[in-house]
């Protein structure tokens, strides 16, 4: 019996495509014009919405009449499971930008967190929410999110067993915050790879510590 793998591909900003070893696709936060000219071409099953700015919420962008996977609970669709946990888009419970929904769903027995627009230090409560999991997508640019020095500590809380950086400078992006370099900068070893890589479950156990990815985005 062959080893199931998930196969991640990244679009840049927090746009992820996630497709299980049955062929069922996940997009999450899709953008729009405001953050690339060149919109990625994506089809899928399902999408999910952290919260509702443009630059997160282009659904119309996803081809395939997905499902729309947001707010706070848990749901099923296609036989993933997911759970939207409330946090907030700043420092101050929402009251400058709104509140941000993190998704911990399980793909291939392999639990991912995707942590939207986190714009705060996460609570003890959440944290243990969080604590069991494999990969973990997190923001790392600053100014509309936490900053690298709070990504870096909220990180080696979470422990996960691959950490992939997103929503940060990309040379072809026009969103105006930090690039990845200062955040790589807290990590004595991260690895560069492709736009798309393939993970199973097995290969996840095996690690013993953070393995931080750098994907690219075209």
């Amino acid at each position: 019996m062959s080893e199931k793998e998930v196969k991640i591909t990244y679009y840049g900003h927090a746009m992820f495509e996630i497709q299980s070893s049955d062929g069922i696709r996940i997009i999450t936060d899709p953008y729009n014009e405001a953050i690339k000219d060149n919109l990625p071409d994506v089809t899928a099953e399902i999408v999910t919405v952290s919260h509702d700015h443009f630059d997160h919420n282009n659904v119309s962008l996803v081809k395939g009449n997905p499902v729309i996977v947001k707010g706070l609970g848990q749901s099923k669709v296609k036989d993933i499971s997911f759970e939207g946990i409330l946090s907030y888009h700043d420092q101050k419970k929402g009251s400058l930008r709104g509140e941000n929904t993190i998704f911990k769903f399980i793909v291939d027995n392999i639990i991912f967190v995707h942590l939207g627009d986190l714009g705060h230090n996460l609570d003890e409560e959440t944290i243990k929410k969080l604590s069991i999991l494999d990969i973990l997508m997190i923001p790392v640019g600053g100014t509309y999110t936490i900053n690298f020095l709070e990504a870096y500590n909220l990180a080696t809380r979470l422990k996960p067993k691959v950490l992939i950086p997103m929503h940060y400078k990309e040379k072809d992006s026009k969103l105006d915050v930090d690039s990845v370099d200062s955040f790589l900068s807290r990590w004595n070893n991260f690895e560069k790879k492709p736009q798309s890589i393939l993970i199973s479950k097995r290969e996840l156990d095996s690690m013993s510590w953070i393995n931080v990815w750098v994907l690219e985005s075209k």
